[in-house]
């Protein structure tokens, strides 16, 4: 369970000492070159550490278990001291400024008192020069203390790893030895982990086709529900429950009702919401109304209620409230539901009778779900495990099949398991694990044992990705892209030479997705990617409750939990609504790395006790921060607040008055606004330096030059892009630009010297039927084109066929002009 510190700590050893541009102040205290070979060889040893405990899985082997455990606290340990020694040498240096800064301030002051003027002349240059002898004497002593310290943490960490490793090693012999005189040895099981590490990206037929999930055996219970919402006699409004127990699929069989073609054309109106265990009247609301709505800005619940209501009104809808866990939930939110006679539903799921029997008023509206028969879990395990074995295959994985009761997402996590096993004994070994449980019924404990040995048997960075997913609320739709920049942040992906780390973190999502982890919700509009996905709540709560267990994270879901505990965690994740943001500034949150925010309301946080910080992530645009000081470690940010770079400011300063002061983020690697992001030149005409910023998005606009080693540059103007300015971005993969549309064509030519350019999405303020500029077709590698607002007639819109790897066009709010495009034969679009 030691993957996620051990990643993080060698992505801080690379980061901190081993990346062509490290930090100035590393490089002033010479700390990198008289530790350069503990540091490769610390390094080194962790990776192979890491492997070895990759090589055989060793399932329920106590010692094992122990050392894990005794690496994940060493990890722990040598990563705070190394941040927080690189955290002093920046308090020393302004330390050392304040002190110099005064005694020469003193010093004038009583020459200027005393002396002559040629002899105070003398006198000053003479003690200025013995002052600043001494200062520089001073200073390589200083920086001699930090080598040696930082020396004295290398070393006590390589040790710690080579005794760690010799004690692995023995452990495995002496294992080794005890199943070789076992007789029989059913009882003992090494779990192998397939050899291979590159996991092939499928094509996007299979994407597509993992878009819809299975539904084995429940075309009857299908038929049940849609009887109830569509063909029931009854037309007043009617609440219709789906009952059953956690993974027995009343979400995948609401999900394909509300998506049937007959259920889409009955119903004006459709609307789903997510309730889950602590349920947020506001939250239910903003859900209900729609994406446009969750910035309610000042509207009270009342407001937000009766807007819903009237949205519904004089509508035949069909409402679908998912995972509903308190009778309390559904009373803070019927009252919306108007009754016109007209043949309205709401389908609620819920796992408790108690809630069901509450909720519908008649018995003829509750549908208990059932488990699947054998013959049908079978065919569900055959779907999922997507391979076709013999007839000795069948005989071991039968019996694991029973073993999952007929519940739908035991299968379906045990299929994913199988499924990367190639060989018989792997598959015997797997089976043993499985049936070495004597239950009789599948209740959580025996669930918990399935996801259990199915995340032992992960590869150690898809362990520290999955279980990374805790953070998370429950129910959520995860962004993709968003993830993968916080994986790259916390350590857990990083950019090989020949493959980005966008593509990594997205092969192990593909990864996760094909062992049955993690569900699809949208794919990419190119059809390849993974845009969206949701976890299980089973699998959720296991991966929230390991990375708990293992101090990894503390969540605040309630009252109870708003207490903060002195034990170290990694990471805080906010989401309870009635939590004072405030009180964190009373918290000395001495361990913690990633600082999360799920809440809707307005609210302000203030972090002062936070310097080892490298992620704060707001998911709502609603929360002002100030007040992050010494972030020296930051690596991810994304706040609602305006943002300022720049040298003499402080790097990052509000515009509205809440200060950031960043100056120190030589990792920064995403800056994520949604005010203003500018940056300006310093009075000695030089820019901050960030080697590792590569995303920078700003709801509002980016001012000034980019830096020039950025990736993504999300909300530039127009008026900026000239032939200067876009060159000096060479590395601009994807962009946005907002202006007016004269504006824009006057730019597009410039946009050709961006070689790598991929995605370009426009943004255009005052469209005037103006058509798109000729040179848009010298953009030879863009494969994504992005309009909004551009308002040109459909007939000009064939130039884009001349793009000659175009995938994905998207026209967006009035592009174009007209009701219909006639695309004549003769112009063919290349991709």
């Amino acid at each position: 369970m030691a993957c996620v510190v051990v990643l993080s700590l060698m992505r801080t050893l690379e980061l901190e000492f081993m990346q062509p541009l490290p930090r100035p102040i590393l490089q002033q205290k010479e700390l990198i070159p008289c530790n350069k070979d503990l540091v490769l060889s610390l390094h080194k040893k962790l990776g192979s550490l890491m492997e070895l405990f990759d090589e055989n899985r060793i399932d329920g082997v106590e010692t094992i278990k122990d050392l894990e455990t005794k690496l994940r606290d060493v990890a722990f340990r040598i990563e705070d001291e190394i941040e927080l020694q690189v955290v002093h040498l920046y308090e020393e240096e302004e330390d050392e400024f304040r002190i110099f800064a005064g005694i020469f301030d003193i010093f004038d002051r009583f020459v200027d008192q005393t002396f002559q003027p040629r002899e105070n002349h003398i006198y000053v240059e003479m003690s200025h020069g013995e002052k600043s002898t001494r200062h520089r004497q001073s200073l390589h002593q200083t920086s001699t203390q930090h080598c040696q310290r930082l020396h004295q943490i290398l070393h006590r960490a390589v040790q710690d790893i080579d005794a760690i490793t010799e004690e692995l090693a023995k452990a495995k012999e002496e294992y080794q030895l005890f199943k070789h005189h076992l007789q029989g040895g059913t009882k003992v099981n090494v779990l192998p982990i397939p050899t291979y590490q590159v996991i092939s990206m499928p094509d996007s037929s299979h994407h597509a086709s993992r878009s819809k999930e299975i539904m084995v055996g429940k075309q009857d219970e299908f038929d049940i529900i849609k009887e109830m919402l569509i063909q029931h006699p009854s037309k007043q409004l009617e609440i219709v429950s789906i009952k059953g127990m956690r993974g027995i699929g009343k979400t995948t069989l609401a999900r394909q009702i509300y998506e049937d073609s007959s259920i889409t054309s009955y119903f004006d109106k459709q609307a789903w919401v997510v309730t889950s265990q602590h349920h947020n009247k506001r939250q239910m609301l903003c859900g209900l109304l729609g994406s446009k709505h969750h910035n309610a800005g000042n509207s009270s619940n009342e407001d937000l209620a009766l807007r819903l209501y009237q949205s519904f009104k004089c509508q035949r809808y069909l409402v679908v409230m998912d995972d509903v866990w308190s009778e309390e939930a559904w009373d803070a939110i019927k009252t919306c539901f108007p009754d016109d006679g007209n043949g309205s539903r709401v389908l609620v799921t819920t796992r408790l009778a108690k809630v069901a029997n509450h909720i519908c008023t008649q018995n003829d509206f509750s549908h208990q779900m059932q488990l699947l028969e054998q013959s049908e879990s079978w065919k569900l395990f055959n779907e999922k495990a997507c391979k076709s074995r013999g007839a000795e295959f069948e005989m071991i994985g039968r019996p694991v099949v029973e073993k999952c009761k007929g519940l739908p997402l035991a299968i379906i996590v045990v299929a994913g398991l199988f499924s990367k096993l190639n060989t018989l004994d792997e598959w015997k070994n797997t089976a043993n694990a499985l049936r070495s449980s004597s239950a009789t019924t599948l209740d959580d404990e025996e669930c918990s044992r399935i996801l259990s040995l199915t995340y032992n048997h992960l590869p150690h960075n898809l362990k520290a990705c999955l279980l990374y997913l805790g953070v998370f609320p429950e129910d959520h739709k995860i962004n993709a892209n968003k993830l993968a920049k916080l994986w790259l942040a916390e350590g857990l992906v990083k950019a090989f030479e020949n493959e980005s780390f966008g593509a990594v973190a997205n092969r192990y999502m593909q990864e996760l997705m094909d062992r049955n982890l993690i569900i699809l919700s949208e794919l990419s509009s190119c059809r390849r990617k993974i845009k969206r996905f949701r976890m299980h709540d089973l699998l959720h709560a296991f991966c929230m409750r390991e990375a708990q267990n293992e101090n990894l994270l503390h969540v605040v879901q309630s009252e109870n939990s708003s207490y903060f505990s002195q034990k170290g965690f990694r990471w805080v994740s906010i989401q309870y609504e009635d939590f004072n943001m405030s009180t964190i500034q009373h918290y000395t949150l001495k361990s913690y790395r990633s600082f999360f925010s799920f809440l809707w309301g307005k609210s302000f946080s203030n972090f002062i006790n936070s310097n080892l910080l490298r992620v704060l992530f707001c998911y709502f645009t609603r929360m002002k921060h100030k007040n992050i000081v010494d972030s020296v470690h930051l690596r991810f940010l994304g706040v609602p607040n305006s943002i300022e770079l720049s040298m003499a400011q402080g790097f990052l300063k509000s515009r509205r008055g809440e200060s950031i002061e960043l100056s120190r983020s030589w990792n920064l690697q995403t800056l994520h606004s949604h005010g203003k992001v500018i940056y300006r030149l310093d009075e000695g005409r030089k820019y901050l330096e960030f080697p590792q910023l590569h995303y920078i998005s700003c709801g509002n606009y980016f001012c000034g030059n980019p830096p020039n080693f950025v990736h993504k540059l999300d909300g530039i103007g127009a008026d900026n892009c000239s032939k200067e300015y876009i060159t000096n971005i060479p590395c601009l993969k994807k962009v946005r630009i907002k202006g007016e549309d004269k504006e824009i064509n006057a730019c597009i030519a410039n946009l050709a010297y961006l070689e790598q350019l991929e995605r370009l999405w426009v943004s255009c303020w005052f469209g005037t039927n103006t058509p798109i500029n000729n040179d848009i077709v010298l953009l030879k590698n863009l494969r994504k084109l992005k309009l909004y607002g551009m308002r040109f007639e459909w007939e000009k819109i064939t130039l884009l066929s001349k793009l000659p790897r175009v995938e994905v066009l998207k026209l967006l709010y009035m592009s174009c002009v007209g009701k219909e495009w006639e695309i004549q034969d003769e112009v063919i679009f290349a991709s």
